[in-house]
């Protein structure tokens, strides 16, 4: 089947299917799957990747202010402030899961003083785990040999919410469900937000959160309690946390690591490939009509939504980080990976796991979940983080 791609050639060959449209660039940043050898326009790097992701929050709140305070009709203030929380949420998780993240890793400046300090001042902004606690949880223990065991914080937070081995695919959708719709799941991943900003942090960053939290008070007070619900905490609270355990539920099988399975193993076989996109129709032909309605809804409503909330950045490609961590070119993913996923395929060992449509990641998590044995150990006091 398309959705779940096992071999080279067959992935790419869906990405090749969108060779039928024009602007191939704009394909490449949807899809995540690069065309081997295809020269963009400009090259990218770390400062304009950063523009970009704060530039998304600017037009977000600029839309949702808009469409309370100035929006003539309620039809124009619902479109919106759909739009409008759609950049602000997909700015943060773009900051968080992608910018901090490779700030962690040391890839944005050659100074680890510029990348410390940046990702201060960007995690206490969204209110999410500093510089120093990040790193060393997902650094040294998640991209170490605590990844696949339940020293892994990542896969705790999976099996402590309920998402455990043994259980059907459809109870886990189901939970899923209830999960994300849970005041509890809400509040106990916003409180561990704002202590994460408190407990154990340097002074400098006890003022820092102190000082922004009185300024958000500020604001807060100046547009009105409800206001602030639309443009605050709705896209950077709520939608935010929904969009954070989609990520995580896909981004790898959450498969603890067997007896005798490597470490590096492990990372290859429990790490997924998340694109964005299905095979375009054959032609433009009018008999194809209905096939290429059904190709633009889903684009429009499943997968440009995905890329910009859920996979944003490198995250589409997140097996190859797990390969290359050190790789400090993070911005140009997407050909890199083609590029190693090429030679894997010359070489006749190609070994990754492309799966097409982030809806398709999180079924094949689940069914690979379900059809494991129920875990003997006891999840219910694993030490686990959400960010």
């Amino acid at each position: 089947m398309d959705r779940v791609a096992k071999y080279y050639h067959h992935s790419t060959d869906i990405r090749k299917s969108y060779e039928i449209l024009p602007l191939q660039g704009v394909w490449s940043w949807l899809t995540g799957k690069e065309i081997l050898g295809r020269k963009p326009l400009w090259e990218s790097n770390s400062s304009e990747l950063i523009f970009w992701s704060v530039l998304w929050i600017f037009i977000g709140v600029w839309l949702t202010s808009s469409a309370i305070f100035y929006a003539p009709t309620l039809s124009a203030s619902i479109a919106l402030y759909i739009v409008g929380a759609l950049f602000s949420t997909a700015g943060a998780r773009y900051i968080v899961a992608t910018i901090i993240h490779h700030g962690v890793h040391g890839h944005l400046y050659k100074s680890q003083k510029v990348n410390k300090t940046l990702c201060e001042i960007l995690s206490t902004l969204l209110i999410v785990q500093p510089y120093e606690s990040y790193r060393q949880f997902h650094v040294y223990e998640h991209h170490g040999r605590a990844f696949s065991t339940f020293e892994d914080k990542d896969l705790a937070a999976i099996y402590q919410l309920g998402f455990t081995p043994g259980k059907s695919k459809a109870g886990l959708h189901t939970h899923l469900f209830l999960t994300l719709l849970s005041p509890k799941f809400h509040l106990v991943f916003f409180y561990g937000r704002l202590k994460s900003n408190l407990a154990g942090v340097p002074f400098y960053r006890l003022v820092m959160t102190l000082g922004w939290w009185a300024s958000l008070t500020g604001i807060c007070t100046v547009v009105g309690t409800s206001n602030a619900i639309l443009i605050l905490l709705l896209p950077f609270v709520v939608f935010y946390q929904i969009a954070s355990l989609l990520h995580l539920l896909t981004e790898h099988v959450w498969i603890v690591r067997g007896e005798g399975e490597s470490v590096r193993d492990s990372h290859i076989n429990n790490s997924l490939a998340r694109f964005c996109g299905e095979r375009c129709p054959e032609s433009f032909a009018p008999k194809y009509a209905a096939q290429w309605a059904k190709w633009l809804a889903m684009h429009l409503l499943v997968h440009l939504p995905s890329r910009m909330l859920i996979v944003q950045g490198s995250l589409v490609c997140h097996d190859w980080h797990h390969r290359y961590g050190t790789v400090r070119q993070w911005y140009d993913y997407a050909r890199l990976r083609e590029m190693h996923a090429h030679t894997l395929s010359l070489e006749e060992n190609y070994d990754y796991h492309d799966i097409w449509g982030v809806h398709n990641a999180l079924d094949y998590v689940f069914t690979l979940l379900s059809q494991q044995e129920k875990s003997e150990q006891e999840t219910g006091q694993l030490a686990y983080r959400l960010n």
